[in-house]
């Protein structure tokens, strides 16, 4: 691992997301196949806080790793892989690097749902479902930020296309949202 490490260190900090990805892919997909009760070891979850989660990137190279990461997870056919690889990007670690990692999933998610990617939305639906729910709301609150801050009047027309095209997540995610509400009053004011 420390010989991979080297060779990240190398690359610019996109080409090393790349290949992190690239790696954890072929790592867990050995896992499933090998192993009953596959999981992400120490060193490997090491590689993606550190090649993947602490890098800088500019804007740009920001946007190409979210569309690097779409891709990841529409090419691979294996759901148990999908959910493991995301898991491994995104469980919280109660460390640093858990700040960067809702930022990270936020930008993923909001992609995901504009561009239609349902292996993510399927894998932000599970997330959402064994997540503590003050980490559910903020991701709710950026979607809803995005979806009807950003774009008024999208919001509903978003929905609709997901409650079709990944009805579990279209459900965690309101549910997720009627957590922000205070629902108790007539006014349905954010809570906070």
């Amino acid at each position: 691992m420390s010989d991979m490490r080297q060779s990240l260190l190398r690359r610019d900090a996109l080409s090393a997301a790349k290949e992190v990805l690239y790696h954890l892919d072929i790592y867990l997909s050995g896992q499933v196949q090998n192993n009953p009760s596959p999981s992400v070891d120490t060193p490997t979850l090491e590689l993606v806080e550190e090649f993947i989660l602490h890098r800088r990137m500019s804007a740009l190279q920001e946007l190409q790793l979210l569309e690097i990461m779409c891709s990841c997870f529409q090419e691979q056919s294996r759901d148990a892989v999908r959910q493991l690889i995301f898991s491994a990007l995104f469980t919280l670690q109660g460390n640093q690097a858990d700040e960067s990692r809702m930022a990270l999933l936020g930008k993923l998610v909001s992609m995901a749902i504009a561009v239609g990617r349902v292996p993510i939305l399927e894998c932000a639906a599970t997330w959402l479902q064994r997540s503590h729910p003050v980490y559910c709301r903020r991701l709710a609150r950026v979607l809803v930020d995005d979806y009807c801050s950003l774009l008024p009047g999208s919001m509903v027309p978003t929905l609709n296309n997901l409650s079709c095209s990944c009805p579990p997540f279209c459900c965690q995610f309101i549910t997720a949202v009627t957590t922000l509400y205070d629902l108790s009053t007539g006014t349905h004011t954010p809570t906070r």
